[in-house]
This record gives structure tokens, sequence and C-alpha cells, in this order.
């Protein structure tokens, strides 16, 4: 609201509100305007405005005086809608968008590695992605979605902060794993401190060294434990570690790992149990050692598509 009265002239001010308080159906308009304006915080960026005068002059044609009211009525409400129109298109389009100007993906079955500004090391996990500001080494702010190992450089006087849609993840100095693309979202610290807000129940939560917690998005629950490094961090070596898992149960991991899509069509097979540590296979090399360790053939269907299906000798 700040903005519209200092745009408006005294005279149009008056008429304004003399108005609001004529026509309860405009107040209403008005007051729920005036609720989301206040909600929103100031931008350090330079806002500039239509004023109220010219608003009118551009939508309106001069009207006779014995129509005043019902024009004017009309007026305000096409003014205060556009402008508060123009302020929501700033907030939710502009700043976003110039803030986190600096985008970085990992495409499907990629592991992509780099430096921020402030010499932290990020590597994204396969169609993960991360946004950060240009000036990062002033505010380390990074929003984040899917997963990513971070190591990052140690500054006392700047905090360093992964943004997810659910929680915020603080550090000043460490070296530690997130993964916001599952139901079972994990924050895994492998040295360091972190602290974790969870946005929905405002719960903030330590983690030291060796120690993961996981938030379930779909139960809400969370839960604290110990992990094992090299079986949760593994991926960012170029490593598909799966433990003794149901084949079905692997296909996710599998899938993101490579960026492909494959399916079982037989209970027998999804049932199976593998256990392995495949380490810098491409994905030809990988059906290869399905094959031979589950026994079963393997089909390309369409392109990045699989298909497993039992072996048949010929």
């Amino acid at each position: 609201m700040r903005y519209l009265a200092n745009e408006m002239s005294k005279a149009e001010r008056s008429v304004f509100e003399i108005e609001l308080s004529l026509d309860d159906d405009l107040f209403a308009v008005f007051e729920n305007f005036k609720t989301i304006w206040i909600n929103y915080p100031d931008s350090k960026l330079t806002k500039t405005t239509t004023s109220f005068g010219q608003i009118i002059k551009k939508h309106n044609k001069p009207v006779k005086e014995k129509s005043v009211k019902g024009s004017l009525n009309y007026k305000v409400l096409l003014s205060t809608a556009l402008l508060f129109v123009f302020c929501t298109f700033f907030y939710f389009v502009t700043i976003p968008n110039s803030h986190y100007n600096n985008h970085k993906t990992a495409t499907k079955g990629e592991r992509l590695t780099f430096t921020l500004p402030d010499s932290s090391t990020v590597i994204l996990n396969s169609g993960s992605e991360v946004k950060y500001s240009s000036d990062f080494g002033k505010q380390r702010d990074i929003w984040l979605k899917g997963e990513a190992f971070f190591k990052v450089t140690k500054n006392i006087n700047s905090p360093f902060t992964v943004h997810t849609n659910d929680f915020d993840v603080k550090v000043l100095g460490t070296e530690f794993n997130v993964n916001g693309s599952a139901i079972n979202q994990t924050i895994s610290l492998s040295k360091g401190k972190v602290n974790v807000l969870l946005k929905e129940s405002k719960d903030e939560i330590n983690l030291l060294p060796n120690e993961e917690l996981v938030w379930n998005a779909k139960t809400k629950c969370v839960i604290k434990r110990n992990f094992n490094v090299n079986k949760i961090l593994a991926w960012k070596d170029n490593i598909l570690l799966l433990d003794d898992v149901k084949i079905e149960d692997a296909l996710p991991k599998i899938n993101q790992f490579y960026g492909v899509n494959f399916v079982i069509k037989d209970a027998v097979i999804a049932n199976m149990h593998i256990k392995g540590a495949f380490k810098n296979q491409s994905i030809d090399d990988f059906i290869t050692s399905l094959e031979f360790i589950l026994d079963v053939s393997i089909t390309k269907t369409i392109q990045n598509n699989f298909e497993i299906a039992k072996y048949h000798e010929h």
C-alpha cells in the first residue's frame, strides 16, 4: 500500500478513501490486496510504478460530472487491481529470476562437478539442479532440486545454506549430502556440523558426523540415525552400489543413475536379490553384468527403455 499511497495526490487519496467508506465490495477488495501486500517484504531492488492519475488517463476517457461516482468506482478498482497485479508480478517473477541467476543442471545419467564462487565444491546427481546468485560470496544461499554432495569452504561470517521445498540446511564449513528427490528425503553429514530447519514444523535439528536426518514427505515422520558414509556417498564417485536388495526395489536407483528406464515383466525376476558395486560402468557394461548376475535377458524397446525378461536359450 505504501507505493500506491506515495503515487496518489492528496485529492486523489481523499476521493479514494471516501469511495472505500461508501462501497463495501470495493473495501473488501482493498483489504484483501492490502493483506497480501503487507505480508511480502521490501526488495532492495528499485521499484517503479505508474501513478493513480496516469492509470486513469490511460485506461479511461473523460466522463461527465453527473456520472463521476459510478465511473470513479470502476477507475479506483481498476487502478488498485492493476497496481497490485504489477507488484505481485514483480515479486514472483522479476526478483527470483534476477536473484538466483546462475543455474546448473546434471543431465540424466550424469554426475556434474563444479566450483562455486566461494571455492565450495558441488557434485550434482543425475537429473538434479541448483540455482544461486552472482553475489554468492556475500550471501551463500543455494536452491537444490534433486540430490547433491556439498564440500563447503569454511566462512564463519557467511553461513552456507541449502534450500529445498521442505527444509533448509545451514552450515559454516563441512561435507554433506542432500537428497530431496525421493519420498524419504535425507541430509547425510560426513564431516563438520549442520543445522536442519524443517519448514512445515519449524523444528531445528543438529547433525554430527556420520548422522543423517530422514524426513518422509508423506507421513511427515522424522528420523535421526547413523549411516554408512561409503554406501550413501558412493554415487558421487560414479559407483552404483546395490546392497542385497530386490531388483524391483533397486530399479529407481538404477534408473536415476543411468538416466534410463528398466521394466520387469516377470514377478520371479522382480523378487530376485542383487548385490554389487558397479564403478565407472557404461550402460552397456552394466546391462552385460546384470544379465550375467541374474541370468536374464535385457532388450532395448524404445530409446532409453529396457525390458528385463527370463533368459531363453535358442
